[in-house]
């Protein structure tokens, strides 16, 4: 795969992930691992972008593709649970992190946007690993740029991150807002799904715009009586819904903090982890799904590398449903 020498130039390599005991009869993620450079083509790609300046809470979060990658040691790649085996006919590589701009959040966006949209445009699936939540934009903005017509959003998270701003800046509050808002292609409202919403951690002002430009919004306390499949069924619906192309973006703050406490701010009441898996499995298996995002995992406020294994969990599960999507693409041109 060859890009522009300004994107080449921005990614920055990474090792690959570890062994964790060798075993001749395991295969690991790292058994399947090619590298970019030498490849034609690749079902999935890896990007880290370890960046936390516009981050509310507490920061850590630009450590997070360190941690989730260094957790990827945990898992092998066969699911009993959904019969998944990814060690053959699926090839994945890691694009490194992309050397961002730690003091300038806008200047990090534009680098983020630019390389982002050069992978889409290989038609890899990719799996953006960050950072905080502000990121959302510049990732789904990527895949905007590299599709003709809208993308529909589905997003887990325990805020609503429409704020207007904050001080009039960029912040991990305010990217969803920004891709409603933004001029050309933006995401309309009718596509945008926010799943998990939870906790006194919202406002009833970003509530009723959210209701007034009909965003969808389906707060944990929902899902819980629902099911997660019911949710996410509704979810995929709108993003579906005169959309090419559909992006996940999952902020680590809509899961419990029972499961995910390494977190700016962790949440009682989000997402259990079976919920957690079960969607990002079902969305990942959408025909229009081509991107994911992850977010503010902090190893530095985790216990016990808990929240760094959850979120390689996630990655794994929609490495599993990408599989499976591509499978059913190949049968259907048959």
């Amino acid at each position: 795969m060859k890009f522009s020498a300004e994107v080449e130039k921005l990614l920055l390599d990474v090792p690959k992930p570890g062994n964790w005991v060798p075993d001749e009869y395991d295969v690991g993620m790292r058994d399947i691992m090619v590298d970019w450079r030498e490849a034609k083509q690749v079902d999935a790609g890896i990007i880290g972008i370890p960046f936390d300046t516009a981050v509310m809470g507490r920061r850590g979060c630009r450590f997070g593709p360190e941690g989730v990658r260094s957790s990827l040691v945990f898992s092998n790649l066969y699911e009993p649970g959904i019969d998944m085996d990814l060690s053959t006919g699926f090839s994945v590589t890691d694009f490194g992190n992309i050397d961002v701009l730690q003091t300038d959040v806008l200047g990090t966006h534009e680098r983020v946007e630019k390389v982002l949209t050069e992978i889409f445009r290989t038609g890899t699936t990719l799996v953006a690993i960050g950072g905080d939540h502000s990121l959302a934009y510049p990732d789904a903005k990527a895949l905007i740029n590299s599709v003709e017509g809208r993308i529909g959003v589905i997003m887990i998270d325990g805020h609503l991150d429409v704020r207007i701003s904050h001080h009039g800046e960029v912040s991990s509050g305010t990217p969803f807002r920004r891709l409603v808002e933004e001029p050309e292609r933006g995401v309309r409202p009718g596509n945008l799904g926010e799943l998990g919403i939870n906790g006194w951690l919202n406002s009833r002002f970003y509530m009723d715009w959210c209701r007034e430009k009909g965003i969808t919004v389906i707060p944990a306390r929902q899902v819980h009586k629902r099911g997660i499949e019911e949710a996410v069924d509704q979810a995929l619906e709108l993003a579906s819904d005169g959309t090419e192309a559909i992006f996940l973006s999952i902020d680590i703050d809509g899961l419990d903090l029972g499961v995910a406490p390494g977190t700016c701010a962790p949440n009682p009441g989000g997402l259990s982890s079976y919920q957690a898996l079960e969607a990002v499995w079902m969305i990942a298996q959408h025909p229009l799904t081509r991107g994911f995002d992850l977010v503010e995992v902090a190893p530095s406020l985790d216990l016990a590398n808990l929240t760094s294994i959850m979120a390689a969990a996630m990655v794994m599960h929609f490495l599993g449903g990408t599989k499976k999507r591509l499978q059913e693409t190949k049968r259907e041109k048959r």
